[in-house]
This record gives structure tokens, sequence and C-alpha cells, in this order.
């Protein structure tokens, strides 16, 4: 089975600084929201899986929980140190593969993957892997876009069949693989967890530029670079005022697009012990 490159270290490691100045900023909002969902408390122990380059630890850190970042992309992973130490967050980072997390089960009162787990090539794995490092009764939090509230996709295509044809679909990418409610939920459940929710979260994403964000996304962004291969850059820059036109058209008063995303929410059952044995010997011979 070929991986795309959205689910490779390299699709993202080279894009972690292009990715923090462009990406970062929407994804900081959406891991307030996160915060106050999972309402830890001080020195409360937090796993956050495909971190990126650390908003959601920054935060969560600020407000006195005991944050492990991890994330498969060691550009993301150095960067993230960077920024976390200079800020002075008490955060330990480290390079690890979500699927296959190096901690012992049970070790944290909470663990999630903003935006991350979704491009794991194998993402019920990656979920079993966040159940077996929350204690019994601890948080899991698994957040995706939803699939009709995530413009850019959308935009940045429309943009580009003003210079080129584009190949259509043979499906869903990674990323929409849990972006509608119903599979969320029933992605949570089989996994074991109880009193699963699935909200929806909005926020407009400002952006000052248009054309700019454009033009940086075969820097940033994974799932939408094979899209700009062969292009001129003429073709790059006639798609990049057509995108602006786009944008402009779409956005809310506020000057951003309309982003919804979904947070899916469970409790790691208390009694969950043979399925925990089971994990717990998998971990140790792993």
């Amino acid at each position: 089975m070929s991986v795309c490159l959205d689910q490779r270290p390299e699709g993202w490691s080279d894009s972690a600084a292009a990715y923090h100045e462009w990406f970062a900023p929407l994804s900081a909002r959406f891991a307030v929201n996160a915060l106050r969902l999972l309402r830890l408390r001080p020195g409360e122990r937090l796993l956050d899986v495909a971190a990126g380059t650390g908003s959601l630890a920054l935060q969560a850190a600020r407000a006195g929980a005991r944050v492990c970042a991890v994330d498969f992309a060691p550009g993301m992973v150095r960067l993230a140190r960077e920024l976390l130490s200079g800020a002075g967050a008490a955060v330990c980072v480290e390079q690890m593969d979500g699927q296959a997390l190096r901690y012992a089960s049970a070790s944290f009162d909470a663990a999630c993957s903003m935006f991350g787990l979704i491009f794991f090539p194998d993402p019920g794995t990656g979920l079993r892997e966040l159940c077996r490092v929350v204690r019994p009764g601890g948080q899991v939090l698994v957040t995706s876009w939803d699939r009709d509230g995530f413009p850019l996709p959308r935009a940045v295509q429309q943009a580009l069949l003003a210079v080129r044809d584009l190949p259509r679909p043979s499906g869903p990418g990674p990323a929409l693989r849990l972006a509608d409610r119903r599979t969320l939920e029933t992605f949570l459940i089989r996994a074991g967890l109880r009193e699963v929710a699935v909200l929806e979260v909005t926020h407009d994403w400002v952006i000052p530029d248009p054309a700019a964000l454009f033009r940086s996304l075969p820097q940033w962004s994974a799932p939408l670079a094979p899209l700009f291969r062969g292009l001129t850059p003429t073709d790059v820059a006639r798609a990049a005022a057509a995108f602006a036109e786009i944008v402009t058209a779409v956005s809310r008063p506020s000057g951003g697009l309309r982003t919804t995303s979904l947070f899916g929410h469970g409790i790691r059952d208390l009694d969950d012990r043979t399925n925990q044995e089971d994990l717990h010997d998998r971990y140790r011979h792993a």
C-alpha cells in the first residue's frame, strides 16, 4: 500500500518554519477550544501527539499541565523545542511515531491529537495507542477537519483550474477519513471509549495576503503540495491571483475563511482491563 507524502515525516519536516508562520496561528485558535474541553487541572499529565510546532503544548503548559509533545517529523520536533524553550515552557518534546508510542500504559491523564492522527497510515492503531497511554478514567481527544467546513483545498483547486486541468481524485485524502460526525464518533466508540461526544468548532481564518498564502503552500502543506508540480512561475502567479479573488469573495466580515473542525472526545473505560493487558503486552515486545 502506497503512503502519501502527508503521511511521511519528510512531508512535514522541512516545512516546519513555513507551517508555523502560515498555519499554526489557526491551529492555535482551535487549541484554545481543546483545552477548554479537557479542563485539565494544574499538574495533570497531557500527551500531545503529532504536536507540530507546539501550539497546544505551549498553551497547556502555561495553564499548569505537565506536557509531553511528540511528532514523527524531526524538523517539527526541532522547531517545537526551540519555540517552547524560548517561551519558557517546560515541555518534553520527542520525535516519535504516534502509532507506536514509547510510553508505558496509563502514563497520562489525557492524550490528544490535533489534526494529526487523521494523517496516520493506520489511524486505528494511533487511537489505540492514545487510549493505552491514558489512565482509566482519563480523556482522549481527536480533532479532524469537517468535510464541508474546510474551504482551503476547494479554493486552491478552483484557483489551479484557471491554469491547468486537475486529475479527478480517486477518493478522499487521508485528512478526510474522519471528516463527518458519525464516522468520528464510531471511530472513538470502537476503540472502547465511553461518553463519546463529537462537537463542531468554527473559527474564521483571517488571511491578510491570500496570494502570498497560496504561493507558500508548496513549502508547508504536504496534502496540497503535489497539486503544484509542473507549474511555471507564470502559472503560480495567475493561480495566486485567482485564489485571492476566491478568498475575498467567500471571506467572512472578519476577513477570514469560515473553517470548521470536529472535536471527538471520550473517556478511557475504567473497566478495560482485558484490552489494556493486551496493549501493554504489545508495548513491552515492540
